[in-house]
């Protein structure tokens, strides 16, 4: 079975307190909610395939990623070895740039997360909620 590399990004809405989800459609995982990433392109750099992807994705530039974890992801044809990054800062607004692969952006708040995330990015999602930094600012 082949593994990949893949990176999805928890965006923060620091004002708000909650994270960025969209479902998925036309790929594995449809009907699904999942955290905007991607794939890692031979020989591109971790940050700057999240960089890339949150740009593809959701129209939006960091300005700054925080790296989370790693988690692995088992799934039926494929494998994935995903790391995980926060992001906090960035410029744009959240558009759905990718119709074809996501129904759209919803913002969700940590307290209140749908229950159908995508087993590696509801893995990435739970180490994010276990550091009590980020519990102590971003649950109330």
């Amino acid at each position: 079975m082949e593994e990949s590399i893949g990176v999805p990004v928890i965006i923060l809405d620091k004002t708000k307190k909650k994270i960025l989800l969209g479902v998925r459609k036309n790929c594995y995982g449809a009907g699904a909610y999942g955290l905007p990433g991607g794939r890692l392109e031979s020989n591109e750099p971790l940050e700057a395939c999240a960089k890339r992807e949150l740009l593809e994705e959701a129209g939006i530039t960091a300005k700054s990623l925080k790296a989370l974890g790693v988690v692995r992801d088992f799934q039926t044809d494929h494998n994935f070895i995903h790391f995980a990054f926060v992001c906090e800062d960035f410029d744009g607004e959240v558009k759905l740039m990718e119709p074809q692969k996501c129904e759209g952006w919803e913002w969700f708040t940590l307290n209140n997360l749908p229950e159908n995330i995508l087993p590696g990015h509801a893995q990435a999602i739970d180490i994010f909620l276990k550091q009590d930094l980020f519990l102590r600012d971003y649950i109330k």
